[in-house]
């Protein structure tokens, strides 16, 4: 049992001090297909190259309306970007779908094919 306890203190330690290169890598899915009332990723927003990530307030009104969904905080992790040179911090965009439909859209530049079934 005493094995288990300090297990537990070293893995929180380290989750706790691990490095960004260790956050999730955040996918750009340019064609999403979900049913009514499941979620997906749709993409990451990255601040300036190596910042932290945009706070969800920073980018949630800059996203363009959805006639097929809702978004919301997709949480942190990173992002592959050429023109950062690699890996940078990003906070993901999360759909929500809540009505059958088919939409495109642009994201931050990039556009987003989504149908709800």
């Amino acid at each position: 049992m005493r094995f288990f306890h300090i297990s537990l203190l070293v893995t929180s330690l380290f989750i706790g001090s691990a490095p960004a290169a260790f956050a999730e890598s955040i996918p750009y899915n340019a064609n999403v297909t979900v049913k009514v009332g499941k979620t997906a990723i749709l993409k990451g927003v990255r601040g300036n190259c190596g910042a932290a990530a945009p706070s969800w307030a920073q980018i949630s009104g800059r996203l363009p309306a959805s006639t097929t969904g809702r978004y919301s905080d997709g949480g942190t992790g990173t992002v592959d970007s050429s023109s950062c040179g690699g890996s940078t911090p990003a906070r993901a965009v999360k759909f929500t779908a809540t009505k059958k439909g088919s939409e495109s859209l642009t994201i931050f530049n990039d556009a987003v094919s989504i149908t709800v079934e």
